[in-house]
């Protein structure tokens, strides 16, 4: 595949999660044939890794074949155990046991994870933070905004990760990357360091549109701690009339709740 503006516009797609199977196996088929350009190499390690997802479907997790399957399981029991009133129980107990421990498996297959698949999972999620932060230092905001993009793929973040994200939140000197952090850190609302972050950026932040955007991750995440934030925006002279109605109304839900 010679078009690299075709590959770029499929990894932008793809860190917003919307690529297709197909697409991700462009991608990777690209990555691994190995002649790829400087401005790209950067993404060669994670794309020539990188596992499809998943195309197991949900039909063979469906109610009627985990109790089907069951079933036939009790059925070969009582063929040599006698049902008492006793074991009639036990055997109630281990079906919802075992349709719980099948309904987590059908959840398990059907997050793009085959089996013996999770050491080799945790190594690209590794790789990939060691590339987020790397690109976090980068000269180029879009460099930076990708750091930013890489953090999506993680549902949980380490401490280090996380300082990474609210030092791009207080000190990158691009707009559209500082917003993209409040965007990232939305997802991690529920850390106390979070909120702490996202509230002192409210009280520094000077382009209306991160403005905004922190005041919404704030309200709709009902961080009370940020009424008086949002109050002292209202009274700022220097504040835009957009970023003072909405912490006005941000305060008023806060102090609703």
């Amino acid at each position: 595949m010679n078009n690299y503006k075709e590959i770029e516009r499929l990894i932008e797609k793809y860190f917003e999660g919307e690529t297709s199977t197909e697409e991700d196996k462009k991608l990777q088929e690209f990555f691994r044939a190995g002649d790829v350009p400087a401005n790209l190499q950067v993404h060669q390690a994670w794309f020539s890794q990188l596992k499809l997802r998943s195309e197991t479907t949900w039909d063979d997790f469906s109610e009627d074949k985990l109790f089907g399957k069951l079933d036939s399981q009790l059925r070969e029991e009582t063929k040599v155990i006698p049902i008492t009133k006793s074991t009639n129980y036990r055997a109630w107990f281990y079906r919802i046991a075992a349709a719980v421990a099948l309904i987590l498996v059908g959840f398990y297959a059907g997050d793009q994870l085959k089996n013996g698949d999770v050491e080799n999972v945790r190594a690209e999620l590794a790789e990939v933070k060691s590339m987020m932060l790397s690109q976090m230092s980068s000269s180029s905001p879009s460099g930076r905004l990708q750091a930013v993009n890489y953090s999506y793929r993680f549902s949980e973040v380490d401490d280090e990760t996380l300082d990474a994200l609210i030092t791009v939140l207080e000190t990158d000197s691009n707009m559209n990357v500082r917003l993209k952090a409040v965007e990232a850190l939305s997802r991690f609302v529920g850390d106390e360091r979070t909120k702490k972050a996202l509230i002192n950026a409210l009280g520094t932040e000077k382009e209306p549109m991160v403005q905004i955007a922190l005041i919404e991750v704030l309200v709709s995440n009902k961080v009370k701690s940020a009424v008086d934030d949002l109050e002292r925006i209202t009274q700022d002279k220097n504040s835009l009339k957009g970023v003072k109605d909405e912490a006005y109304m941000g305060m008023f839900k806060l102090k609703e709740l």
